[in-house]
């Protein structure tokens, strides 16, 4: 794992690269939030071995929390 910073994140974006997004916010700050990164899918820090198949080990994936 490697830590990046948004405009990491947003330069390979704008590069057209493919990236899995992930929100790993506990449940109320996910439901209580306004702002969700687009195409993000969310993922419980709880519940993250439940859900390795969800993220492909082919693509740059980056996981954010609050």
């Amino acid at each position: 794992m490697t830590k990046v910073d948004a405009g990491e994140v947003t330069a390979r974006l704008a590069r057209g690269e493919d990236i899995t997004i992930i929100d790993a916010r506990a449940e109320d700050a996910w439901n209580n939030s306004k702002e969700k990164a687009g195409g993000a899918i969310r993922i419980p820090p709880d519940k993250a071995e439940d859900h390795l198949a969800d993220v492909s080990r082919d693509k740059f994936a980056v996981s954010y929390c609050t």
